[in-house]
């Protein structure tokens, strides 16, 4: 029972952190980019005020969010922008 309670337990961890490690582009920022601009701004407040995915790049770049530490990466902000249609 142990045994069977164990493997259903790393099954289960083993799928969490594949599910969040897949989440790329948009899907990966609209957990705090949602309507409302709570508690980063929606998809519309920063479609609105970015024009081209240069732009977009370049401000979640020099963000001192530090919540948005973990998101500067090029390939990330790359998939956001094209997922925004900015590319």
């Amino acid at each position: 029972m142990k045994l069977l309670r164990t493997l259903s337990l790393v099954v289960v961890t083993l799928f969490c952190a594949v599910s969040f490690s897949m989440a790329a582009g948009w899907d990966s920022c609209k957990g705090c980019h949602k309507e409302g601009n709570k508690p980063a701004p929606s998809k519309e407040t920063l479609l609105k005020k970015f024009k081209t995915a240069d732009a977009l790049i370049k401000a979640a770049k020099a963000s001192k969010s530090p919540m948005m530490n973990s998101f500067k990466k090029d390939d990330q902000l790359n998939a956001a922008a094209m997922d925004l249609g900015l590319k």
